[in-house]
């Protein structure tokens, strides 16, 4: 079987996931925060503006999802991967509830934040924690076709203007890097001297506990080989994470991952959007060749 998925273009291949973790449920109505509610059909929106992308993608997903991927990519290079979430990690899924229903991880979290998903959805808290595992099963089960690969959220593209008519997105991020994206402004990236950037065990242990975001987990582009050296630290942050009691999704984990091993990651300031507000979903328009 030819797993290869072929392109000529200079790009970037785009690895993505979607499975529905009942965010069609969590209305208002239920004590959720408005902002949450999101079904299938939302996600699948957004995902119409990524997919127009021309860049190789490789999609995990559950099966209901393939058909209407499938017809979003059209004939672009294309591999849809079908997941039983709940029966592939079902031990990893109970252990991570356990956390979040213990009485010692809830004292932890200040009430203002217990509303946040990170804090009580286990399926939440384990999808954003799969994303370095995506990408190297794809690194692992595909001949891609380019050595920088992107994790991008399946619902990253809100709207068209994220793209701004990109149809392949490139940039030339270097080898030897994992490549995060972050709001926290600092003048050099010099960010053991930046008071707004966590830099102690300390500090990063109080940014996942109160929910303080500073690198977005929506975007992280790394080379192949890179990927595979993450996945590895990911892992044994995740575990240490554990052994203390302590869930997080992927913004709080990849913060203890920079503490970890400061020199593999390079970080990019996103800047203000043109209404002046924080550029979360600036990624594509500011790093495009």
């Amino acid at each position: 079987m030819d797993n290869s998925i072929s392109t000529t273009e200079k790009s970037i291949t785009i690895v993505t996931a979607y499975f529905d973790i009942g965010r069609g449920d969590w209305s208002t109505e239920k004590g959720h925060p408005s902002h949450l509610l999101r079904d299938n059909q939302t996600y699948l929106s957004y995902f119409e503006n990524l997919a127009k992308l021309d860049n190789e993608m490789v999609v995990f997903t559950f099966e209901e999802m393939k058909p209407y991927i499938r017809k979003l990519r059209g004939n672009k290079p294309t591999k849809i991967i079908i997941i039983d979430l709940e029966k592939k990690f079902r031990n990893l899924l109970d252990e991570i509830k356990s956390i979040i229903n213990s009485n010692n991880f809830k004292s932890k979290i200040p009430d203002k934040h217990k509303l946040n998903p990170e804090y009580w959805s286990e399926k939440y808290v384990l999808v954003t924690n799969l994303k370095t595992y995506f990408v190297n099963k794809a690194i692992e089960d595909f001949n891609l076709s380019n050595d920088l690969v992107a994790w991008v959220d399946f619902g990253y593209c809100r709207d068209n203007t994220t793209l701004l008519g990109i149809n392949n997105w490139y940039y030339p991020f270097d080898d030897l890097h994992v490549h995060f994206f972050t709001l926290t402004k600092d003048k050099f990236f010099l960010f053991f001297n930046n008071p707004n950037f966590p830099h102690t065990k300390n500090k990063v242990l109080s940014a996942i506990l109160n929910n303080r975001a500073v690198i977005i987990g929506g975007v992280t582009v790394a080379n192949q080989n890179i990927w595979r050296e993450f996945f590895n630290v990911v892992k044994n942050c995740q575990e240490e994470l554990f052994q203390k009691n302590i869930v997080d999704d992927d913004q709080g984990v990849y913060l203890m991952c920079h503490l970890k091993q400061p020199n593999l990651f390079k970080f990019h300031y996103l800047g203000k959007n043109s209404n002046g507000e924080q550029n979360w979903f600036g990624t594509m328009q500011k790093f495009h060749a």
